[in-house]
């Protein structure tokens, strides 16, 4: 009898969930006025200018990437390298197991989880309003979307940390830097290599989006070239970026099988 009431509730449940999931999305598309004739009738605009106007990709002028890729690639490196340590001293800070103090943890986690909220995009345009156009916006929301996410993740994976080393340390007279150095540090390693790999493919898809609002990398030859209409040369600068992240992606992948 109870298994067949709580089977029915249940169902009951996933209808309920179920129906207000379709409420919500009918109320969306209600309430932005999406047309969907519309929609079907800009497929055929949209293939057409894809086709005619963005390709094939524009070579002939390959020199004017160089720069730009290069940008795109040190700002991701900087940016991860700046952000990583930044990234490890919050974490110790804020992490259950080795914070100091239970009230900075709490205002660290606080003021990360406001900055990392705050999209990257949003911090490039403010700096860029700060330091005008440049590489330096981009460098700076970076780092600091870059800072907050790592640390999350960072003391995230060092609260899942095996404890006995920990004690074992304190147990023969050890004190706090001891703790870290012999014990926290030598096993968080693995996840510390895993997410700053993570972190430069992040930095380098990243770039592309900031270069909109003038904040460097890649993303800013986009923006140019499609100001300009030269649609055909941003989709040589969107092919390179995507060779970029592939070749990042697996080159970060074989570090991880080879370090980890």
């Amino acid at each position: 009898m109870n298994s067949s009431l709580h089977t029915k509730t249940r169902k009951i449940k996933k209808s309920l969930n179920i129906f207000l999931f379709i409420s919500v999305i009918l109320f969306s598309v209600w309430y932005v006025e999406f047309d969907l004739m519309g929609f079907f009738y800009a497929i055929p605009t949209f293939v057409q200018f894809i086709l005619t106007d963005f390709l094939p990709p524009d070579m002939s002028e390959m020199q004017t990437f160089i720069e730009p890729v290069i940008d795109t690639i040190l700002l991701a490196f900087i940016a991860t390298g700046i952000a990583c340590v930044l990234g490890l001293v919050l974490a110790i800070l804020m992490a259950q197991n080795t914070a100091p103090s239970k009230a900075i943890a709490l205002v660290l986690k606080a003021a990360l989880t406001f900055c990392r909220n705050i999209p990257a995009l949003v911090w490039a345009a403010i700096l860029v309003v700060i330091f005008g156009i440049g590489n330096l916006p981009g460098l700076l929301a970076l780092v600091v979307f870059g800072t907050s996410f790592l640390a999350r993740v960072y003391s995230e994976a060092i609260e899942e940390l095996d404890g006995h080393a920990e004690e074992a340390i304190v147990a023969v007279g050890g004190n706090y830097f001891h703790v870290l150095k012999h014990a926290v540090i030598p096993q968080f390693m693995p996840s510390f290599l895993n997410w700053s790999l993570f972190m430069v493919e992040i930095g380098i898809r990243a770039s592309a989006i900031l270069g909109l609002v003038g904040a460097g990398g890649l993303g800013t030859l986009i923006k140019q070239t499609m100001d300009l209409f030269q649609y055909d040369k941003t989709a040589m600068a969107i092919v390179i970026m995507i060779v970029l992240i592939m070749i990042v992606e697996t080159t970060s992948q074989k570090l991880r099988e080879r370090i980890i």
